[in-house]
């Protein structure tokens, strides 16, 4: 290979590895952020054969929502530990839900929930009552007639 061709090689290498440790980064900020649970504890609940409670903390961090969902037969309270919480149930207006505020969701109701601020993160303590078995939550296509889609997830 020629001075010259080397030289076109180096610099189309040094071009392209610049592309790399450019759009690396850009291509991070198109991702969502994830909502990050933690699982405090599953039991069987006292006196309701088949049903079990589970507990658990989520954070949203900014901009970061979950897709709409059921809760199969379960009972869902939360309690907005800290930010807000933009609770949206199908067929009625979005709610946000502040640091200090309780909401009780019925079961098998769609709903969604997200995180509208751009620089505070919404952190949710939440308490289902679920029969022993079922999934904690399925995923649902509102324009569906709110017919689950096909997967669901724990």
């Amino acid at each position: 290979m020629s001075s010259l061709g080397k030289c076109i090689a180096v610099l189309c290498s040094a071009i392209f590895a610049g592309l790399l440790v450019v759009a690396e980064p850009l291509a991070r900020e198109d991702v969502a952020p994830k909502v990050e649970a933690q699982h405090l504890l599953t039991a069987p609940l006292a006196g309701e054969p088949g049903k079990e409670v589970d507990i658990e903390i989520y954070t949203f961090p900014p901009g970061a929502s979950v897709p709409w969902h059921i809760h199969p037969d379960a009972h869902e309270f939360d309690y907005e530990l800290e930010g807000t919480l933009t609770l949206e149930v199908k067929g009625e207006p979005p709610r946000d839900l502040k640091a200090g505020e309780a909401f009780y969701l019925p079961p098998n109701v769609v709903h969604r929930g997200e995180n509208r601020s751009a620089t505070q993160p919404a952190k949710v303590y939440v308490v289902r009552v679920k029969p022993v078995g079922k999934p904690l939550t399925e995923l649902i296509n509102p324009g569906n007639g709110g017919y689950p889609d096909a997967g669901s997830q724990d």
